[in-house]
């Protein structure tokens, strides 16, 4: 199933368990309504309630069918009681009336929940362009200035080495010792430099810089990485790049650093309509709504990061059966 398809049939089916329980809900509220015998002008207040709260929480297409199945209850109400036959003209206005109100309460709750929901997609937006930014300008820092005076400095120290003979013994290797200590910090530097802003990602494809990072990441934390990469369309929208490229550092990092596994798996596949990313380790695993609800930043970051380019992310984890991250992006139509 493409993930368009798969999307559309959880909405669906989202949808219809809403019409449900409001279906479910009225259905009750006609029963309490009956039995405590309550007039028409109570029973339409009391429905319109549950309406309201529905399209809250609900969609417009299920407020539309709660909203209807809503003016069925009270025409039901309504006497001869138990007979949808509504005799009173006053009645019928009150019925109307009642469709009317609950329809014009599900588009406004629904205008309000898509303004919210694009807020809410602004600011996330916004808040990941500045870390995009931060993080370029901290990388150049790095790469520029602190990486250039490190490479600077083992320069000099390369240059005591020769003049060093007559030096004891213990001076000579504490000079070739402080040579290796500062090339080792200029490659961490020039690897956290990478990191935080990867040049590759910016100048080539998603696969070649996935790949490089990769084997970077492998050789700094001593793992084996196994990348696969096939049926992928060029050129890929950026946002779709750099979302795809962070959900995997950051879920090799999370398997680096917990996992306990010492190799892992990344697969990067397009498909007609989506790309798909899954990363995959056989570590201790772990209990993913637990650690949703932590203080970790990790796997709340991935998954906003995928609602930004209205992509999923899932998370198959259980405890010594290792940790599956699935990562899926629907493509923009081509021209």
């Amino acid at each position: 199933m493409s993930t368009r398809s798969h999307i559309a049939t959880n909405g669906f089916r989202n949808g219809v368990a809403k019409c449900l329980i409001g279906g479910l809900a009225l259905a009750l509220l006609t029963v309490v309504c009956y039995r405590l015998r309550l007039n028409v002008a109570t029973a339409s207040l009391l429905y319109v309630i549950v309406v309201v709260l529905l399209s809250y929480r609900g969609g417009f297409a299920s407020s539309i069918v709660v909203s209807v199945i809503a003016a069925l209850c009270l025409a039901h109400l309504a006497p001869p009681r138990y007979s949808f036959r509504v005799n009173d003209p006053f009645d019928i206005v009150a019925i109307i009336a009642l469709l009317a109100t609950s329809l014009l309460i599900a588009g406004l709750a629904s205008k309000l929940h898509t303004a919210t929901e694009e807020a809410l997609s602004s600011v996330n937006r916004k808040l990941v362009d500045s870390e995009e930014n931060e993080r370029a300008r901290i990388a150049r820092e790095l790469h520029d200035d602190i990486g250039q005076r490190l490479a600077l400095l083992a320069i000099k120290l390369e240059q005591l080495r020769p003049n060093s003979s007559e030096l004891p013994a213990e001076v000579r290797n504490r000079i070739d010792e402080v040579h290796r200590e500062t090339l080792e910090i200029a490659t961490d530097t020039q690897s956290l430099s990478h990191q935080l802003h990867s040049p590759k990602l910016e100048y080539l494809d998603l696969a070649t810089a996935m790949k490089g990072f990769c084997g970077e990441f492998g050789k700094r934390q001593k793992l084996e990485i196994d990348f696969r990469s096939h049926d992928l369309p060029n050129p890929l929208p950026p946002d779709i790049s750099l979302s795809l490229f962070r959900v995997l550092q950051q879920a090799l990092t999370n398997s680096a650093a917990h996992s306990g596994a010492r190799s892992s798996e990344v697969e990067l596949f397009g498909v007609t309509d989506a790309i798909h990313l899954t990363v995959r380790d056989s570590g201790v695993g772990f209990d993913p709504e637990t650690a949703m609800k932590g203080t970790g930043l990790g796997l709340v970051s991935m998954r906003e990061r995928m609602k930004l380019v209205s992509g999923m992310l899932s998370i198959d984890s259980n405890a010594e059966h290792g940790t599956t991250i699935h990562a899926s992006v629907p493509l923009p139509p081509r021209r």
